[in-house]
């Protein structure tokens, strides 16, 4: 898998976050084993932390995990691993991330097995591996999906949600949810320090295939056509630019508290999914025609989905981007690369 090459608006956000007060001196020199690495918040963060090393000299050593990629890359070790088998690594690392997991519709729909096992048993053996080689923190990507469908007003994290588990789509939101207890029984029983973030759904100009509505949105509009909306675009959801996302689980792994999940989101704009949506289609001078008939297999059922991120802003933590603007740039970035 070749290196992605980043636009300048990406080496800019990048280079922000690296100089930003994040608490990184406990990072300074330290082992950091990432699995998901090569993914799109994965593989953001490393290139943050490329970045701290070439503007600081914080010396961090990043190992990733990774199923389709091996060997050293520009300070990055690539291990070819699997994270559904133990980790069998000669090495201790101080900080542990979580982040491996099919992430959008297309897989839920496809994969609905490997998506509950490289979650569920992929945290166990990390788990395992963090406390044998007894690591400072072990930090963990969750998800609002945890939520199921909320209310009209925004969930913090002491809302429990509403699940039905007997449905191959909701085996993402319970293997996260078990996840979270798996890391909180290790600190229990174990003593292994951990945080969780919650994210809501991350967009960006990413370079896989992405099935998620507003990558499919902006997929449509890049390509100079309509957007086709397959619902009646009155859910509710909270969002979240990628280097926004990168920033929050930085200032979670390294100012978090022991033991807590926080949530992670732009601030609510008030706008539906058909609204964001228009706004993407407009970015392209186009517009929005809906197809109710023709509904895509693995996509969230939930109407309302607004997360509540005041326990993460009570740390010093704040977006960069509203999701306009976020989306704004996206289209900016993704237009540069295809010209």
């Amino acid at each position: 898998m070749a290196e992605i090459k980043l636009t300048a608006a990406e080496k800019v956000d990048i280079e922000k976050i690296a100089k930003s007060s994040l608490g990184w001196s406990k990072l300074r020199n330290s082992v950091v084993l990432i699995s998901g690495g090569t993914g799109f918040i994965g593989s953001t963060l490393i290139n943050v932390l490329k970045c701290r090393n070439a503007l600081f000299g914080d010396g961090i050593k990043i190992i990733c995990l990774s199923r389709s990629r091996e060997g050293e890359e520009d300070e990055v070790t690539y291990i070819r691993a699997d994270v559904n088998n133990p980790v069998n690594i000669d090495c201790k690392a101080d900080y542990i991330l979580h982040l491996a997991s099919n992430t959008h519709p297309a897989q839920y729909s496809a994969y609905p097995v490997e998506t509950i096992t490289a979650n569920v048993i992929g945290c166990n053996n990390l788990l395992k591996f963090a406390a044998d080689k007894g690591c400072r923190r072990f930090f963990l990507a969750s998800s609002v999906e945890i939520y199921g469908n909320g209310g009209e007003i925004a969930m913090n994290e002491d809302y429990c949600g509403y699940i039905n588990c007997n449905n191959a789509r909701s085996g993402y939101n319970e293997a996260k949810r078990v996840s979270e207890s798996l890391c909180k029984s290790y600190l229990e029983q174990y003593g292994v320090d951990f945080v969780t973030a919650r994210f809501a759904r991350v967009f960006g100009a990413d370079r896989k295939n992405d099935t998620k509505a507003l990558a499919q949105f902006m997929d449509k509009a890049l390509r100079g056509e309509d957007i086709v909306l397959k619902s009646e675009g009155r859910q509710r959801f909270s969002y979240c630019y990628v280097t926004d996302a990168v920033s929050a689980l930085l200032k979670i792994l390294l100012s978090g508290k022991s033991g807590e999940a926080y949530n992670v989101a732009a601030d609510d704009e008030g706008m539906t999914l058909g609204e964001y949506a228009a706004y993407i289609a407009s970015l392209a001078d186009k517009k929005v025609i809906f197809d109710l008939k023709n509904t895509q297999k693995g996509a969230s059922g939930a109407s309302y989905a607004l997360l509540d991120c005041g326990k993460l802003k009570a740390l010093g933590w704040s977006p960069e981007y509203s999701v306009k603007e976020g989306l704004k740039k996206t289209f900016g970035i993704l237009k540069e690369i295809r010209l």
